[in-house]
């Protein structure tokens, strides 16, 4: 269960500490960049947001695409991570933020009023890798967490021939590169995530204190962020980290297929994270009406196990009417034609079971 894991592997604090404070050199939208421009208009609805950057490309071509439709609406979009849009829609900075992780029940607490999640797209972390002889890998979730809990050290392990027959490994050390969970970076949560469900004693091992129980001092020391993961990866031969799957392909490293729980082994695409949210509903109705449900290792032969949902925050409780309405009316279009643009721009879409869903709460909620 989602919130069991997160108490029980301190992500409330891990949240938090990726929290911070709006930053003026942020990118924003061509929209935000135009806002500065005389308007023409008599009335006119700005509506600010912050959050992921994972997501940004694409929002901003869904703000883009609905201030054509709606002369009248200008949306901005700050990229500062998700923690800080978490951090700026609690102090009511901003109308809304987008997350690659959840709120906790903690932050939720914290927060003044009603907050609503809703998903608007996926994301995924991949295992990245530097081994020039080895074009394609693939990993089971056991072999991944013994390579990160130091009990797997030589490319030639037994483990990963075993999840690549007819591939010849290197007789060379692994250097591994990861995060510590406080850390508070995104591709962690999702990862640490995914191998506490599949490897038990991964999950105890780092259920209690992540820093002091994993036994693997960070090998990318001096590189910080998800820029210096890639950065070591790029330049160390060897070398094994993870990060998301955009940054991944933005930068051109090598990433393995992950074995999912039908025992298949899928690589991260915009078809494979379409498949492993499917059963997405299933766990809202059972876990999280309130659409806070982790999907990694799900069900489905073709489903990438390492996926993620990204959702847009905001106050249930806006007394601001005019923006209410619009923030409405732009989920509703987000979950129908943003979706058919999301997959002309090259990103999966949400399943039409979990966007039902989510139309019908809008719907009830009356915003």
């Amino acid at each position: 269960m989602l919130k069991a894991f997160i108490i029980r592997a301190g992500f409330a604090i891990l949240l938090a500490a990726a929290a911070g404070p709006l930053q003026a050199q942020s990118k924003l939208s061509t929209v935000e960049r135009d806002r500065t421009r005389p308007s023409t208009k008599a009335a006119e609805t700005r509506i600010y947001g912050a959050g992921s950057p994972i997501i940004y490309p694409l929002f901003s071509a869904w703000m883009d695409q609905y201030h054509r439709q709606h002369p009248g609406v200008r949306f901005s979009y700050q990229s500062v991570g998700s923690g800080g849009g978490i951090r700026a829609l609690t102090d009511r900075k901003v109308s809304f933020a987008v997350t690659s992780w959840p709120m906790s029940d903690d932050q939720l607490a914290r927060a003044n009023g009603r907050i609503f999640h809703i998903p608007l797209a996926l994301n995924a972390v991949v295992p990245i890798y530097n081994l020039a002889q080895v074009p394609k890998l693939r990993f089971s979730g056991s072999t991944l967490a013994d390579i990160f809990l130091g009990k797997i050290r030589r490319w030639d392990d037994a483990a990963i021939a075993k999840d690549n027959p007819g591939v010849t490994l290197p007789q060379m050390n692994i250097k591994v590169a990861h995060h510590f969970p406080d850390d508070g970076q995104i591709d962690t949560f999702l990862m640490t995530d995914y191998l506490s469900k599949v490897s038990p004693i991964f999950g105890a091992t780092l259920a209690n204190s992540p820093r002091e129980n994993w036994p693997l001092a960070n090998s990318a020391a001096g590189y910080r962020g998800g820029d210096g993961i890639t950065g070591f990866i790029s330049e160390t031969p060897g070398s094994i980290g993870y990060v998301e799957l955009d940054r991944a392909r933005r930068n051109r490293l090598r990433y393995g297929s992950v074995k999912n729980s039908d025992g298949e082994f899928v690589p991260a695409s915009a078809e494979s994270l379409t498949a492993a949210s499917i059963g997405a509903p299933q766990f809202v109705q059972s876990q999280a009406p309130d659409f806070r449900v982790s999907i990694t290792n799900a069900p489905g032969k073709k489903s990438y196990p390492i996926a993620s949902l990204i959702w847009l925050v905001l106050y249930e409780d806006s007394n601001e009417k005019k923006k209410k309405e619009v923030m409405n009316d732009f989920l509703k279009w987000v979950l129908t034609d943003g979706q058919r643009l999301a997959l002309k721009l090259g990103y999966p879409s949400l399943p039409s079971n979990l966007v039902e869903m989510e139309l019908q709460r809008l719907r009830n909620s009356g915003k």
